[in-house]
């Protein structure tokens, strides 16, 4: 609220724009979310706008909801907070062991493709933000574009390690049937 996007439509639309968040953009959640926060007067209802009917409401932060984004943003994160790096590839990974290990290899081979995709978004979507000096949003993307390179190089490892692997199963194999 207070950045240009101050009814809950632009705030839905800004959330299913933006990577990365931890937020549900369903506009139950948004539109209650803007109730609690009216409700604890840390955001009023300014004014209506749009046409008879179809009008959408826009807030503003009150002097208590400033005070409260400032503390928000000025206290030190906790530990919880800082471990709070979800990853469903990393969850996916920790049962690839189910599959048979030529599988395993065509699955990590098909998240790496998905992963280099994705990174090529995220860079492109740097250069359209970009405008000659960087901003903290833009810092805030290139954080989520070194998150992304990061687990892309480590699915190459875990690539190679299942490579590595299948071959030495396969030796295990050939000899067992040689004996």
């Amino acid at each position: 609220v207070g950045e240009g996007v101050n009814s809950g439509y632009a705030m839905r639309k800004e959330m299913n724009r933006m990577r990365g968040g931890r937020w549900s953009a369903e506009s139950g959640s948004v539109y209650r979310v803007l109730k609690r926060l009216n409700q604890d007067g840390l955001v009023r209802e300014a004014r209506k706008v749009g046409v008879p009917n179809r009008e959408r409401t826009e807030y503003d932060l009150t002097a208590l909801g400033e005070a409260t984004l400032a503390t928000w943003l000025t206290f030190p994160p906790d530990r919880s907070e800082l471990a709070f790096l979800v990853d469903p590839i990393r969850t996916r990974s920790f049962f690839l062991g189910r599959l048979k290990p030529a599988d395993q290899i065509r699955t990590v081979k098909a998240w790496l493709q998905e992963s280099k995709l994705f990174i090529q978004e995220l860079e492109r979507d740097i250069q359209a933000t970009a405008n000659g000096e960087a901003t903290l949003r833009q810092m805030s993307y290139q954080n989520l574009l070194l998150l992304a390179q990061a687990r892309h190089e480590w699915l190459r490892r875990v690539l190679a390690t299942l490579k590595a692997q299948g071959h030495a199963e396969e030796s295990e194999s050939t000899a067992a049937g040689k004996a």
